[in-house]
């Protein structure tokens, strides 16, 4: 069981030019190797685990976005919570991961779908701190891409045209991490994160910025 709690500096919705300070909890359980919740990753099993090597079907969720987040979204429908089904893999090699899924929303939200890779390189810079860096990109389907990008003629205004978003590579990021264990159990972890939207993300004039960064810092404890 791994929990933490703390705070990461974030737009107000993806693609916003306002950043706003958001709590941010975590919980990590894992059961036995093969069943896990959490609050980054889901809740899942590995159906396939290996030493180096993990897949399997999991549950995550979208947390939507309502027009009351900014003023920028007055006007604009809100979009619901989602759950998404989806599988996953992860793989070890040597000090690389890489990490893939596909989600398909089935509970009210967005309705759409999305494909995820991601690679990162770590290692120790001592006996007590580790470093990451890493890189992770994502495409969205037609009805994502509809639900955050577009603009219905009816919701248009002189400073926001109407606009239909496709499907394509919604955007790039690239981050930092830091986690320094105080003891075994006990540690601080920090994060920095840029992210570049793609065209079809971009284009949107919901999307006020095509590039912004995010940070974190939590303080976690491993039971």
């Amino acid at each position: 069981v791994n929990v933490a709690a703390g705070a990461v500096a974030a737009p107000e919705f993806l693609g916003s030019d306002t950043i706003a300070m958001k709590p941010l909890p975590l919980l990590d359980v894992n059961y036995a190797g093969k069943l896990f919740l959490s609050t980054q990753q889901g809740i899942g099993w590995n159906a396939w685990h290996k030493r180096t090597l993990r897949a399997g079907p999991r549950i995550t969720f979208d947390f939507g976005r309502t027009a009351s987040d900014s003023p920028s979204l007055a006007g604009l429908p809100d979009i619901e919570v989602g759950t998404e089904l989806g599988l996953f893999i992860e793989s070890f090699v040597a000090s690389w991961r890489f990490k893939g899924d596909i989600r398909k929303e089935v509970g009210g939200g967005h309705g759409g779908v999305l494909l995820n890779g991601e690679a990162a390189w770590g290692s120790r810079w001592s006996k007590k701190a580790s470093f990451i860096l890493g890189a992770r990109v994502t495409y969205m389907d037609d009805t994502y891409a509809e639900s955050y990008f577009s603009v219905a003629g009816a919701n248009a205004t002189a400073a926001r045209p109407a606009h239909a978003a496709a499907a394509g590579f919604r955007d790039i990021n690239a981050y930092a991490q830091i986690v320094y264990d105080f003891t075994q159990s006990l540690y601080v972890a920090t994060e920095l994160r840029g992210t570049n939207l793609f065209e079809q993300a971009a284009d949107s004039p919901i999307a006020e910025s095509d590039v912004f960064f995010t940070g974190s810092l939590m303080v976690g404890y491993r039971f």
